[in-house]
């Protein structure tokens, strides 16, 4: 009798497992869309920006529309907007950015990657 229920026990712990993987998976597979519909109401020039982001800012900015930057001074980029004029941070990124603090490198952009980090910046942009 008592082998009977070890075994009951594995199968129900197999269970289990078996359970939370696909719980798990249930998760990925129904959020998935989510950011994959985010990403396609961006326009071309605003997945380039976003991009751009990703690869030179993400290390300290948070860039997206949610979450805190890695590196805690950088603000993130959906909140921008109330500490800079997006409407010549163009012209700014194209003559090299400079902040006010040492931990920011300073970024020199095409006119194009400007516009597009730009636009990317805007369509984040917080209520």
């Amino acid at each position: 009798m008592q082998r009977l229920s070890m075994q009951n026990a594995g199968a129900s712990g197999l269970f289990n497992r078996w359970r939370n993987v696909a719980s798990v998976v249930l998760t990925v597979a129904l959020l998935a869309p989510t950011a994959s519909v985010a990403q396609e109401k961006l326009s071309p020039q605003e997945r380039h920006g976003r991009a751009l982001a990703a690869r030179m800012c993400s290390r300290c900015h948070a860039i997206g529309r949610s979450g805190s930057s890695p590196h805690v001074p950088a603000p993130p980029f959906r909140a921008l907007e109330n500490r800079v004029d997006l409407d010549t941070f163009a012209v700014r990124l194209r003559g090299g950015l400079v902040s006010g603090h040492p931990d920011m490198p300073m970024f020199r952009f095409t006119r194009d990657d400007a516009k597009a980090l730009t636009a990317y910046l805007r369509s984040i942009q917080g209520p």
